[in-house]
């Protein structure tokens, strides 16, 4: 739980900017400033991810108040970490906003300064974002680090889409990834026929978190029990899909979907894979998962993986490619993972690991808030 500062309100002379935490009668104007800033987002999305969050007892959102009115906020989302056996609290900012009549008046700054100001003495411990590069600048003046970039692997099933979606690579799509070079791989592609997949509309959160136990990671990565998939694949924007393979009666491996709508394209992002780190049953089974889950998202113009946890040669296999490799790499717009402790002048390690470094994170599409 924060602790606040002596003063409920931060405002500086000479303005009539008032900097605080929200509170319960803030929703309407937030959501109001939300869809003038953003294309997506309703009261059961607000609810999920701010007021459902299992992980901290308050709304972690500063807001900026005018007259009034809510014209500036910047929300957070909650995690529960886990770093070797260590468990941390940490917050993702999201959907950070100003009013266009109110910008340039320094109101991002003020209100992440008010949020570490007010966690300096409490949870949570560190955060890691996955900012554009207008709000990346903007967490470097305020003293965070790139810690490096998330490489991204795209099955491009509709090159048109893809180019819209990144604003370029219509002819390097097209000719990487046309329908008849997927269709090619798909033919000399042979999942092991004694691996069972099963497909789950409901998230079976309790085999999904089972699955987890066998094998976490040491690096930093969302802690993933029971609570965090309840929770985490309740996100109304997109539709998640769960899957998981058996060997003989015994489940062995794990995977969540989840698609949606970006830009008017339909966009399938393997959100998690269980268990995180391979092993021989795992690694026997994802492929058979994969094969099911393609032909399942036939009609999605992009499938995306994130992170290093599926194995390089299953990706290849089945025509995905790297945003770090030609032929996308010089073209694609780099997601970077942009880390600070609380407060930013405190430790920069999380059970010895330098959250700065890139190897230290084992992330998927679950670590980020927008997927």
């Amino acid at each position: 739980m924060r602790t606040e500062t002596a003063t409920t309100t931060s405002q500086s002379s000479g303005d009539d900017y008032e900097i605080r935490w929200f509170c319960e009668g803030d929703k309407a104007d937030f959501m109001s400033l939300h869809r003038e800033t953003f294309p997506d987002g309703s009261d059961a999305w607000f609810d999920w991810k701010f007021l459902e969050n299992p992980y901290l007892p308050e709304t972690p959102i500063v807001v900026t108040e005018h007259d009034g009115d809510i014209v500036g906020a910047r929300p957070n989302l909650a995690f529960q970490m886990r770093a070797g056996d260590t468990y941390h609290t940490a917050l993702q900012s999201c959907d950070t906003m100003v009013h266009e009549d109110h910008r340039r008046q320094g109101l991002f700054s003020r209100m992440s300064e008010r949020l570490f100001a007010d966690y300096v003495d409490a949870q949570p411990a560190f955060t890691f974002n996955n900012p554009n590069p207008m709000t990346t600048a903007g967490l470097e003046k305020l003293g965070c680090d790139i810690a490096g970039e998330h490489t991204t692997y795209y099955r491009i099933q509709n090159p048109a889409a893809y180019a819209s979606l990144d604003g370029r690579l219509v002819e390097t799509a097209t000719a990487s990834a046309a329908s008849a070079y997927l269709a090619a791989r798909d033919r000399h592609f042979d999942p092991p026929a004694e691996v069972s997949v099963t497909r789950h509309t409901e998230t079976p959160a309790a085999t999904l978190s089972g699955l987890y136990r066998r094998r976490p990671p040491s690096e930093i990565h969302a802690y993933r029990d029971e609570q965090f998939f309840e929770y985490r694949f309740g996100n109304p924007n997109w539709e998640y899909t769960a899957y998981t393979a058996t060997l003989g009666d015994r489940p062995v491996a794990g995977v969540v979907t989840g698609t949606g709508q970006k830009e008017g394209h339909t966009v399938t992002n393997v959100a998690d894979v269980l268990p995180l780190v391979g092993g021989p049953e795992r690694d026997r089974a994802l492929p058979a998962v994969f094969d099911r889950l393609v032909a399942d998202h036939a009609d999605s113009d992009v499938v995306a993986v994130r992170g290093t946890t599926v194995p390089h040669d299953l990706l290849t296999a089945l025509g995905f490619h790297s945003d770090q490799r030609l032929p996308f790499a010089p073209m694609a717009t780099p997601t970077r993972l942009v880390v600070s402790p609380i407060p930013p002048e405190g430790s920069w390690r999380v059970a010895g690991r330098d959250i700065r470094e890139m190897d230290n994170w084992r992330p998927t599409f679950v670590e980020h808030n927008t997927a």
